[in-house]
Order: C-alpha cells, then sequence, then structure tokens
C-alpha cells in the first residue's frame, strides 16, 4: 500500500492570519464605507454585472450622490447596485481607475480569505496560508493595489496539536528605528487618531489634519507597513 502524501496541515509553518483592510481610492466604495459602513460588498457573478453592496438605510439621494443606486430595503438596511463599477472592455473601473476594487473579489491576491467582514469602512479578512511569505505577499498585493492594510493577528499552528487544528500565538520584536522621522511621525500622528480603529477617520481626514495629501499618508503608511511586516515575516531559516 502507498504511502498517503503529508497533509499541509502537519506542517508547522501553516499560519493564520487576520489582516484588517481599508480602501483609500475615491470610489463608491470607499465612499460608502467611510460614511454610512458596509454590512456586505457581492462581487458580480459574470461579466457586465455591477457589484451590489448593503449598507446601513440612508437617504436614497445621498446614496445616488456616493455613486449607488439603491435597489430595496432589507430591515434596517439598503441593498444597492454599483453601476460604475461595472468593468470596462480593457478590465478597468472608471470609477476607481485600476481592476483591483474590492468590489470584484480578491482575484489580484495570491490566495483568497477564507472569511471576510466589514465593520463600518474597513474590512476584516482571515487567510489560511501554507507558511508566512504566503501572508506577506497578501500584504504587499494590498499594499500594491492602493489599500491600507494592518496585520492584526498572526497565528502558527502548533507542532502538537491534534489534527492541526490547534494553534499557538507568535511575538515578534520589531526595530521602527529603521523607519524614517517622518514615517513615525505620520503613523503615530494616524495611530493617535483612531485612524486604525475600527470607527476611526477617514484616510482624507487623517491627511488634512497632518496638511498633506490623502495620497502622501498612503504612501507613508505603506512604507511603514512594508517594513515591519518584512521584519514580522523575516524568519529565520
Amino acid at each position: 500500500m502507498s504511502k498517503p502524501a503529508s497533509s499541509p496541515l502537519a506542517s508547522s509553518s501553516a499560519v493564520h492570519a487576520r489582516v484588517v483592510v481599508r480602501p483609500v481610492r475615491d470610489c463608491p466604495v470607499t465612499r460608502l464605507a467611510g460614511e454610512f459602513g458596509i454590512r456586505e460588498l457581492v462581487a458580480p457573478g459574470a461579466p457586465g454585472r455591477a457589484p451590489q453592496v448593503v449598507v446601513e438605510s440612508a437617504p436614497e439621494e445621498r446614496l445616488v450622490e456616493l455613486g449607488a443606486h439603491p435597489i430595496v430595503r432589507a430591515g434596517d438596511g439598503t441593498v444597492c447596485r454599483l453601476p460604475s463599477l461595472v468593468r470596462t472592455e480593457d478590465g478597468t473601473l472608471s470609477a476607481c481607475g485600476h481592476g483591483h476594487c474590492l468590489g470584484h473579489g480578491f482575484g489580484f491576491l495570491p490566495i483568497d480569505a477564507y472569511h471576510t467582514r466589514w465593520e463600518g469602512d474597513a474590512l476584516r479578512c482571515s487567510f489560511a496560508a501554507l507558511d508566512t511569505r504566503e501572508v506577506e505577499r497578501v500584504i504587499e498585493s494590498f499594499g500594491a493595489a492602493d489599500y491600507v492594510v494592518e496585520l492584526e493577528q498572526l497565528i502558527r499552528a502548533g507542532d502538537d496539536a491534534p489534527e492541526g487544528v490547534s494553534a499557538a500565538s507568535e511575538t515578534t520584536i520589531l526595530d521602527i528605528d529603521v523607519l524614517t522621522d517622518r514615517q513615525r511621525e505620520v503613523a503615530r500622528a494616524a495611530v493617535e487618531r483612531g485612524y486604525f480603529d475600527p470607527d476611526g477617520p477617514s484616510a482624507a481626514d487623517v491627511a488634512d489634519d497632518l496638511g498633506i495629501a490623502k495620497a502622501t499618508l498612503s504612501e507613508h503608511l505603506r512604507a511603514v507597513q512594508r517594513e515591519l511586516v518584512q521584519q514580522a515575516f523575516d524568519t529565520p531559516d
């Protein structure tokens, strides 16, 4: 009898990661998330269709101004379509200028999230990865697509875990001295203003407080996250 192939669950390198993602481009998803909060965002099932979003009940006139087309009320929420996020023939989206909108799913990521949950203007995504490098690639891909992403939890499967389902937390010491003074200043200001909190201010509001452009804020935060994530995942061979 042949020996069964080893399962990835048997490897101690497998990890669970939860990240918090915030859209910052000026598009209907960002505007709706910032003003009303998103309950659910549904990718279209076929080309030429618009993504659908469920938001807290709001005046229809305001939803239209933000780029949503209200369809029906569902309890205390409103189901809307986002017609400006229908893909063009070249695959881009006229409302946000690139093909990586969350309204069209996670095809730009190296692996899929197994669970997602919107909390106000932030999306929490849970990933099961074979190793920390896969998680690092996920975070890099979000950053390259102009999202602000925060690693919220990283758990490595325990060597002796029964059936590989139990987990042990992992602690890493990060060196922030490698950041520039300006990067530390901007990151500290974002934390102090509650930017990374579920109900925190928008990127535009934080940028206004600091007297810089929203794009500049996003650039600094991506640089900080990239450096700290690389440190967190830079494990010895």
